[in-house]
Formats: C-alpha cells, sequence, structure tokens
C-alpha cells in the first residue's frame, strides 16, 4: 500500500478530505521482513467487531460473499477494498492494526 492509498481509504472511511487526512500524518506501520513466501500469503479481512484480521476461503471461484470470524463467532460481509494479503502468523495473531497516527 502506497502513502497515497492509505490517504484515500483513511479520507473515504472517515469523511474527512484527502488533504485533511495528510496533514493529520497517517503513516503505515513497518511490516515484517519481506522474507514471506508467496504460498505463505492469504486473502484477510478484519472483522469489523474484534479487529482481527480473517483469512478469506481459499475459493477457486472468485471471493466469497461473506467472511468469517472464528472469534467472535460471526459472519460478515466485506467490501473488495477491505481485502489485503496477510501472512499466516498474522492471522493466526491477535487484532490487526496496520496503520498509525503520527501528530
Amino acid at each position: 500500500m502506497t502513502q497515497s492509498q492509505l490517504d484515500r481509504a483513511v479520507a473515504l472511511a472517515t469523511g474527512e478530505s484527502v488533504h485533511t487526512v495528510r496533514h493529520l500524518g497517517f503513516g503505515l506501520l513497518p511490516g515484517p521482513a519481506g522474507d514471506l513466501e508467496p504460498e505463505d500469503l492469504r486473502l484477510a479481512v478484519d472483522c469489523p467487531f474484534c479487529g482481527h484480521a480473517c483469512a478469506l476461503a481459499d475459493g477457486r471461484d472468485g471471493l466469497p460473499a461473506m467472511a468469517e470470524c472464528r472469534s467472535c463467532d460471526v459472519c460478515y460481509e466485506y467490501a473488495v477494498n477491505e481485502v489485503y494479503a496477510a501472512g499466516s502468523a498474522a492471522l493466526a495473531a491477535g487484532p490487526a492494526v496496520r496503520a498509525v497516527i503520527w501528530t
């Protein structure tokens, strides 16, 4: 994700202008070292209730209509722009946090 993509995503989610979001100083958190192999990556979305990263089913017919959070025992709809690639370790970890505000 580039800084511009992050700014646009935050602006869309908050209803603020991209200029305001840039002024507030959102930034990407440093991720794990780039030593993940392609087979280690899974498509994921964040649970809107607990924030955990939830893997999407590896269907061959495209993305599933609903995501499932096993922690909350709930299925939920998601938007395609909420999907991201996550390593297996991130899916097993706690709530996902991928951005930080620098003030």
